[in-house]
């Protein structure tokens, strides 16, 4: 509406310089002009007592319904001035002005922002600019009737749709920039994808999520302040209704802080390999209240944070590769560890097995004495979740080494004693 009052403005000053409005148009425009400064400045004339402190909302209030005032006095007299088939020239030249400030703003949007699509918010921005502009649109086209009382309320209604435009406007451009940022820290200048940290990948949705709530509430509050309902007992009533969640959904609370503490605590994340309980697999996606697990069948567990006590991670830093030989009392203990350190130097020594051993074997000794074989234990350091290629590879080659050197392994044997009897 300012911009629409601006534009009458200098239609009114082009037309009293061609003289169509009669009158002194220097002594109206000057005492327009100082009597606008006069209220916009809050100065007091110099003959009467300074004026009572002015709140700066009530100051505003006056100010635009001054402006709402000034526009209707110009378009009443600009309604007895401009010809109607000039209303109607004038909403032509709108809509194709509109037209080609829109293809223009998609095209800049697309070459500025490549990635980034068209959310809910710039749908409803979308929406609204054009309401806005197909008001201003009606506006002219009623004048061009000559039904200028109908014409009166449109301004209303497209004063208000151009403050939700402006805000919905403000709110996607914020969400396109946090899409954006997030994105370009995700990839090159290439655009490839940048291998970031597991607590990275799980917290970055979380927090455009997060974003995207805020700016649907605070959007949701303007656009019921604009239809004239009062947000005030609105919010207490909110507080109110939150205390009362707050003590009938403890359980929907604690799910909420235990996954808050479990992210900023980077106890998991997404694609790392978990068992909680009895749920074992890997952590697809989290939300701020559960948490989905996808096991080795290919089912989908989905938990709530709450009934998370324990949380067993298997992808941070390192695994073991448990080492169990049942060796026979006939062979040699010294024997079979110096072989099992030879196998296991040997697989370092290898290229395609290299990566997937830390160090050098661990060997614990003899664990206990079974009925049939001493059991030797041992431990492989290896990479996380890399444990089935070590022990794959270790078993093999283990075997093929006991049979060159004569170690055998314990069988489970089973002695009988025949006794003959005399007659």
């Amino acid at each position: 509406m300012r911009c629409l009052y601006a534009v009458l403005i200098a239609c009114e000053a082009l037309l009293w310089s061609a003289g169509a409005i009669a009158g002194n148009p220097d002594q109206l425009d000057q005492a327009r002009v100082a009597d606008m400064y006069q209220t916009q400045a809050g100065q007091p004339a110099k003959d009467q007592p300074p004026a009572a402190k002015v709140e700066p909302e009530q100051e505003l209030n006056t100010l635009t319904g001054e402006i709402d005032r000034d526009s209707d006095r110009l378009m009443k007299m600009l309604s007895g001035v401009v010809e109607p088939w000039m209303w109607w020239v004038a909403a032509a030249v709108w809509v194709v002005l509109v037209l080609l400030a829109g293809r223009l703003i998609s095209y800049a949007v697309s070459r500025l922002f490549p990635t980034s699509g068209i959310s809910w918010l710039g749908r409803a921005f979308r929406l609204l600019c054009y309401l806005v502009c197909g008001l201003v649109a009606l506006y002219f086209v009623l004048h061009g009737f000559g039904a200028t009382l109908l014409a009166a309320p449109v301004l209303l209604v497209e004063s208000k749709l151009l403050l939700l435009a402006a805000a919905f406007g403000v709110a996607d451009l914020a969400l396109m920039l946090v899409n954006v940022a997030i994105y370009r820290y995700m990839t090159d200048h290439a655009g490839q994808p940048i291998e970031r940290s597991p607590r990275v990948l799980t917290l970055l949705p979380l927090m455009r999520n997060i974003v995207m709530v805020t700016l649907g509430v605070v959007l949701a509050l303007m656009v019921l302040g604009q239809l004239g309902v009062n947000i005030a007992p609105l919010l207490a009533g909110a507080g109110v209704v939150g205390v009362a969640v707050g003590f009938g959904a403890q359980k929907l609370v604690q799910d909420v802080i235990t996954g808050a503490f479990m992210l900023f605590e980077n106890t998991l994340a997404i694609g790392e390999t978990v068992k909680i309980g009895d749920h074992t697999g890997t952590v697809e996606g989290m939300t701020i209240r559960t948490l989905r697990i996808r096991d080795g069948s290919g089912q989908l567990h989905t938990l709530p944070f709450s009934s998370v006590t324990t949380v067993i991670n298997m992808s941070r830093d390192y695994g073991f590769y448990p080492i169990e030989l049942n060796i026979s009392y006939e062979s040699s203990i010294e024997r079979a560890m110096e072989v099992i350190t030879r196998t296991v130097t040997e697989m370092q020594e290898d290229p395609a097995l290299k990566p997937y051993i830390l160090a050098p074997v661990e060997i614990y000794g003899v664990d206990r004495l079974s009925e049939w074989a001493m059991v030797l234990t041992g431990g492989i350091k290896t990479p996380p979740l890399q444990q089935a290629v070590v022990a794959r590879a270790f078993n093999r080659r283990i075997k093929e080494a006991f049979d060159q050197a004569g170690i055998k392994f314990g069988h489970p044997t089973t002695m009988v004693n025949l006794v003959r009897r005399k007659e």
